[in-house]
């Protein structure tokens, strides 16, 4: 099964031992880091909290790309690529510390004195295009029960609870409402909330809230994800 979470942290662990030549920056929980058309020329590096990257469009509501957490950084795009951004925003999910590095830095002394922290910035570039690919083909191959129930299955792998083997019950605490899960997925809400109510009544599903997901049946999950490419 092939899924990517939005959600990206520690790919650049590195970063945290120059953090001195950034410049700190401290950001509430619902306050906007880039703006739209806002030119960024540098990168911030997260030290604490998550911060998301929201999508705009012309029509409903605004489509989470995906989350940033500790020890990853995000606004290389906007850094290395000419021209305004017209078409994300970056906002704090949490209240944050972010350390802001500027081009000229990155390209003068980090390139350098310290080339491995480009690597890791490569690594996450990399990381988040990979998702966009799968997140792309999952789009056009799966339906969107299909999809969310993917993305339980991925949160169990992600918070480090092992999907294969014996084990049937899993209790997690996602920290993802049913509202996350819709506005990462692209879909509506209630889209969400009908695949939810339809795994309770198949018995695979106990709870979902943003503080526990109760997994009933992980194999059936998992199983009813693998009968897809049957």
């Amino acid at each position: 099964m092939q899924f990517q979470l939005p959600f990206f942290e520690n790919l650049c662990p590195s970063w945290e031992n120059v953090t001195h030549l950034g410049v700190r920056h401290t950001f509430p929980k619902g306050s906007q880091i880039i703006g739209l058309a806002e030119p960024v020329n540098g990168v911030y590096f997260v030290k604490e909290g998550v911060v998301e990257t929201l999508l705009y469009t012309s029509r409903g509501p605004e489509k989470v790309l995906y989350y940033v957490g500790s020890g990853c950084i995000f606004g290389e795009v906007s850094c290395f690529v000419a021209g305004e951004n017209n078409e994300a925003s970056v906002r704090a999910r949490t209240d944050c510390i972010v350390h802001f590095f500027g081009r000229d830095l990155i390209e003068g002394v980090i390139a350098s004195r310290h080339p491995h922290l480009l690597i890791e910035l490569i690594r996450a570039s990399a990381h988040k295009i990979r998702m966009y690919g799968v997140l792309l083909q999952d789009s056009m191959n799966s339906d969107n029960f299909m999809r969310v129930c993917k993305m339980l299955v991925y949160l169990v792998r992600f918070k480090g609870m092992e999907t294969a083997g014996t084990r049937k019950q899993v209790i997690i605490q996602p920290d993802l409402t049913q509202i996350d899960i819709a506005r990462l997925l692209g879909i509506h809400r209630v889209t969400v909330t009908k695949s939810i109510s339809r795994l309770k009544e198949m018995g695979i599903l106990h709870r979902f809230s943003k503080r526990s997901l109760e997994i009933a049946d992980l194999p059936a999950l998992c199983r009813l994800i693998e009968t897809e490419n049957l």
